[in-house]
């Protein structure tokens, strides 16, 4: 279950972080970054970053190394999560309309308030499963070591095999 703030109310949010933080499980962020209220009650969270990279995204919309770090290395963040598709939308990519991007979601999601934000199809960091294995491993570093995981939809058997080689080549 991922879905960011924005998309579900502040009060959801703490609802799932602190039912997080009584069972003992993590919550997913969802793509929207991490806010105030996913670290209210201090339940551990799995950060969930997107193709549009908010919450740690330069202003012309890359990845920032030392955005990442800052937010990796929050005690309540205990595993970061690359989406790199999902079921629903393969392929597509993301819109925030700008009468929903608030000032608040803005500064949360590192982007400028009311405007329309598109989220890409694709990852500007990486494009060959080389690459990812290589953005995996650099999270990874810039995290202190933190587990990195990747969620994706896959419609061709040769794509899901792609990854396996890479991951062999690499060691990643």
């Amino acid at each position: 279950y991922a879905m960011s703030f924005g998309a579900l109310s502040s009060h959801a949010v703490m609802a799932l972080n602190g039912g997080a933080k009584l069972g003992n499980f993590a919550h997913n962020t969802g793509e929207g970054g991490i806010s105030s209220y996913h670290l209210k009650f201090a339940g551990d969270l799995t950060w969930q970053i997107g193709t549009g990279y908010f919450g740690c995204r330069t202003v012309n919309g890359g990845f920032s190394e030392k955005l990442f770090a800052e937010k990796a290395m929050l005690p309540s963040v205990k595993m970061i999560e690359i989406k790199l598709s999902q079921g629903a939308k393969p392929g597509h990519a993301g819109v925030l309309p700008a009468c929903k991007n608030t000032p608040e979601i803005a500064k949360i999601r590192g982007v400028e308030a009311y405007t329309q934000i598109n989220s890409p199809a694709t990852h500007s960091a990486f494009s060959t499963p080389i690459e990812l294995l290589e953005f995996i491993q650099q999270l990874r570093d810039l995290s202190g070591g933190k587990p990195i995981g990747f969620k994706l939809c896959i419609g061709q058997r040769s794509d899901f095999l792609a990854l396996c080689k890479a991951m062999l080549k690499t060691g990643i």
